[in-house]
C-alpha cells in the first residue's frame, strides 16, 4: 500500500500555506453526480473508498473492507460539507481545500485532517473496490 502522510496535515497548515479553501459552488460541483475515490485513517489503518454522490444530496458508498453504507450530504452557508451517513460510518462537518489535485477535508470542530478525496469523476460508476 502507499505510505499516505495526509493525517499529518491541519487546517492551519492550508492557511499558512495560502491554500485556497474552496467555495460552496466548487463542493456543490464536486458532489454532485459524481464518483469520487478517497482515503482515509481509522484505528491506524489507512482505507480506500467509492462513494456516488448524488446532486438530490443523496450518498452512498464502499470502503476496500466491503463496508458499504447510504447516507445525505450538504453544503453549508460557511462553505463546509456534511456527511449524515444511515449506518455506523462516522457523520462530520468539514472544509475543503485543493491541494496538486486532490481535495483534502479537515473537521470543522478539530481543524484536524478528516478526508482526501483522490479522484473525483464526473459520472456515475460502480463503487466496486
Amino acid at each position: 500500500m502507499e505510505k499516505y502522510t495526509d493525517n499529518q496535515i491541519t487546517q492551519q497548515d492550508m492557511i499558512d500555506k495560502s491554500y485556497k479553501m474552496l467555495t460552496q459552488k466548487e463542493l456543490l460541483d464536486i458532489l454532485s453526480n459524481t464518483t469520487i475515490t478517497g482515503i482515509y485513517l481509522y484505528n491506524n489503518t489507512w482505507y480506500k473508498y467509492m462513494v456516488n454522490s448524488f446532486s438530490d444530496g443523496n450518498i452512498e458508498g464502499q470502503n476496500d473492507v466491503g463496508s458499504y453504507q447510504e447516507g445525505r450530504w450538504q453544503v453549508n452557508s460557511n462553505a463546509s460539507m456534511s456527511i449524515e451517513w444511515d449506518g455506523y460510518w462516522e457523520d462530520w462537518t468539514g472544509f475543503a481545500y485543493e491541494v496538486d489535485g486532490k481535495i483534502m477535508f479537515f473537521d470543522a470542530m478539530t481543524k484536524k485532517w478528516r478526508t482526501t478525496y483522490t479522484l473525483v469523476e464526473n459520472e456515475i460508476l460502480p463503487t466496486d473496490i
